[in-house]
């Protein structure tokens, strides 16, 4: 199988992960009055057992493509798609999720919802190129 074919793969569980993430997860938290400092801690240990690997693999996936294929507007933008991904987990969503996770905050709770529309937007933008890459 194709590395190219193993991102498109990856990018749609992904995809799927993050648009149920964005519309049912996190606006969930906002409901969520009782324990919320021990469902956030259950639900972000379990996201992580998920989605750190698959998107570990694909980033390996990724770099693959880039350097195995002749760099062109498409391999160049999955890259950099991937990258801002990363960039916006790790700068963005990782800290609003360590501070809601000692007290529920409404605000940073807006805050995370917002800023998730970065991974959602780019992972569909990288799909799109992914596919396109593929044909």
């Amino acid at each position: 199988m194709s590395s190219v074919l193993i991102n498109i793969i990856l990018n749609s569980i992904l995809l799927g992960i993050i648009l149920l993430t964005q519309f049912v997860n996190y606006p969930l938290f906002k409901k969520i009055n009782n324990d919320f400092v021990f469902y956030h801690a259950d639900y972000t240990n379990r996201m992580s057992y998920v989605v750190a690997p698959i998107m570990t693999f694909e980033l390996l996936t990724v770099t693959i493509i880039f350097f195995n294929n002749p760099v062109t507007s498409l391999t160049l933008i999955i890259l950099l798609t991937t990258i801002l991904i990363w960039a916006s987990t790790f700068f963005i969503q990782v800290p609003i999720h360590n501070k809601i996770g000692y007290k529920k905050d409404i605000h940073k709770i807006n805050r995370l919802i917002k800023s998730n529309l970065i991974r959602t937007s780019l992972w569909s933008v990288k799909l799109i190129f992914s596919i396109l890459l593929f044909l």
